[in-house]
């Protein structure tokens, strides 16, 4: 069932049972109002007989009450005023007919007497029918107008949501085609454009990522393979002594350990995007900060490069305690692994973040690309070119910013968003 038809279907449902209440409380009031008044008009008939009695007292003598429209009858007690609905049986209506019948008491000479008077009354039964005929009337009027307003003017106001869906429907991921604007003044229809906007944008930028990112794996896991099929295909020629098979074994066994590294890094990436990390703590930067350093103390040794941390102030930030070891340490590694013999890495902790700085090449590199993955500054390195892709990926998790500029050195700046 469409929208449409069933917005109709309850609200008729619903006009309906206010209809039955209304006319159901109409009635009431209408007959109310009708007796209250037959009964100030037979209270105003006893008066009149009652004065026209000083003056006729052969009115005592009326017991005809079908046929006067009165009737006078002596009562042994006092009669209280009272008013009923009954039939009698009236001659100029030629049977019975329902009738308001007013009974009081009154005294003259000192006897008792009981006055009846009656006045025609409203039938109810025709009264509830030409009610139900009305109602019934009204909710027809009622109802076709909802629908004339659903059909002409409901349709023009839904308009720009079925210009939405339209472009929904005909949307196919990786064309390249964007989402346009659906022009409306409906606040909802708006938020709805400007959610499927950013919702295809969103999906185009994932998919053209995503295909970037296959590109480049599959570049990156291609060479070392074939690389590592030529040196188990020189191993299988007979004519190689033992030299030369240990060295190849040995090439082989490190691009093995760099495509295991490669996994590692290509999995972790894809929890972090899955946020499959669901253990936050509250993590003392400053502290993290010095264990990391000393860590990586004696491969900084090695390459000549000296370490130094300096904590201004307290930074803590609630995250897991995991990923916040392996955004500090692929940013130190990646400062170790860039800089040159007699350089230093400095990691700077304030109240505010955290930056990493590192001497190195004398030139800014991309700060466009830096984070991308499979980015490299040099083919020198080992690495997997994901180090800074995936610390990029984890400040991102947590609402961090993490940023790179140069200034004599290479600096990279970690803070709140």
């Amino acid at each position: 069932m469409r929208l449409l038809d069933r917005s109709l279907l309850h609200l008729s449902v619903a006009l309906l049972l206010v209809l039955a209440v209304w006319s159901t409380v109409f009635f009431f009031v209408v007959r109310g109002s009708v007796l209250d008044s037959i009964d100030e008009g037979l209270e105003d008939q006893q008066s009149m007989i009652l004065h026209r009695l000083r003056t006729d007292s052969t009115l005592l003598q009326v017991r005809d009450l079908g046929l006067h429209g009165f009737a006078v009858m002596p009562s042994d007690h006092k009669v209280k005023k009272s008013f009923s609905d009954t039939l009698i049986h009236v001659p100029s209506e030629h049977g019975q007919e329902l009738v308001r019948l007013m009974t009081s008491g009154f005294k003259h000479e000192g006897r008792r007497y009981r006055l009846q008077v009656f006045a025609s009354t409203l039938e109810e039964d025709d009264l509830l029918e030409d009610l139900l005929w009305a109602l019934v009337g009204l909710y027809l009027l009622v109802l076709v107008t909802i629908v004339v307003v659903h059909r002409l003017v409901l349709r023009k106001v839904w308009r720009p949501f079925h210009g939405i869906l339209a472009q929904l429907k005909g949307f196919r991921l990786g064309t390249g085609g964007g989402f346009a604007e659906v022009p409306t003044t409906v606040h909802e229809f708006k938020e709805l454009n400007a959610a499927a906007r950013g919702l295809v944008g969103h999906a185009n930028e994932a998919y053209a990522q995503q295909r970037a990112f296959t590109e480049n794996a599959a570049h990156e896991l291609q060479t070392p393979l074939a690389i590592a099929i030529n040196k188990l295909e020189l191993l299988a020629e007979e004519g190689a002594d033992e030299g030369q098979r240990m060295a190849a074994i040995g090439e082989v066994i490190v691009i093995l350990e760099r495509l295991t590294r490669l996994n590692r890094s290509l999995l972790l990436l894809a929890r972090i995007e899955n946020r499959q990390f669901l253990d936050e703590r509250e993590v003392d930067m400053g502290v993290l900060a010095q264990e990391v350093v000393d860590e990586f103390a004696d491969l900084a040794s090695h390459r000549g490069v000296e370490m130094q941390v300096e904590l201004e102030n307290s930074l803590v930030w609630r995250m897991d305690p995991g990923l916040a070891r392996t955004l500090l340490n692929n940013l130190v590694k990646n400062a170790i692994a860039h800089n040159v013999h007699g350089g230093g890495v400095w990691v700077q902790v304030t109240a505010l973040g955290l930056r990493v700085s590192n001497t190195g090449a004398d030139v800014p590199l991309d700060a466009a690309r830096i984070f991308d993955r499979f980015h490299k500054v040099t083919t020198s390195t080992s690495g997997t070119g994901l180090g800074l892709a995936i610390a990029k990926a984890i400040a991102g998790l947590y609402g961090l910013r993490l940023t790179y500029h140069f200034d004599k050195a290479h600096h990279f700046r970690l803070e709140r968003a």
